[in-house]
């Protein structure tokens, strides 16, 4: 049997940051909220080193002072406004690209508009970013859901890690006549878009 190795495997450059800062830590109180990375044996390690994985901040007696890594699928606004309230130093290892939706759905949801992100509503992104857009939000991957949403102006962005094939069917296929202005960006990460292709 031959096995094929993809050109574009293992971590992307965000993930790799990630796991690289979580490491570099030392001393007893850092958390990490969520799994840094779906890879046992990455997270076997940050276990030996004794680092805390969270699954939300009520979770433990944390400890101020401390150290909270938010991991590259990033958080909603609140977690970083809780983290400060209880003392700790927060390091945002939030991919660059999710980053940036979170600042065009902030952006544009302080303009008005309703934004819609395409894209898993249980994904730890998806999550984040819905946490950076106040209550004027929808998630869908249904082109009709889409279409239907009652707003003048509307945000469009999708998951970084969505497929272009399926984002590209479902803009195509959209028509929102109640928006008088209608921005879509298409977010989805540069990585995922090879690794689809590959």
């Amino acid at each position: 049997m031959e096995i094929l190795i993809g050109k574009h495997s293992g971590f992307c450059f965000g993930v790799k940051r990630a796991v690289d800062r979580a490491l570099s830590l030392d001393g007893e109180n850092n958390y990490i909220l969520g799994e840094i990375i779906h890879n046992n044996i990455v997270t076997d390690k940050l276990k030996e080193k004794g680092i805390k994985v969270l699954n939300s901040l009520c979770d433990v007696r944390i400890v101020s002072g401390g150290n909270l890594l938010i991991r590259t699928h990033g958080e909603p606004e609140s977690t970083f406004v809780t983290a400060n309230k209880l003392g700790l130093n927060v390091i945002d290892c939030t991919c660059p690209f999710v980053r940036e939706i979170q600042q065009i759905v902030h952006k544009h949801y302080k303009e008005g508009y309703t934004v819609a992100i395409i894209g898993n509503e249980t994904h730890p992104e998806v999550i984040g970013i819905k946490g950076w857009c106040g209550e004027k939000v929808v998630v869908t991957e249904d082109v009709g859901v889409l279409s239907n949403i009652e707003t003048e102006k509307l945000c469009v962005v999708v998951q970084t890690t969505y497929s272009e094939e399926k984002f590209n069917k479902i803009i195509k296929n959209f028509s929102c006549s109640k928006a008088k202005t209608v921005d879509i960006f298409k977010t989805i990460c540069y990585t995922t878009k090879k690794r689809q292709k590959e």
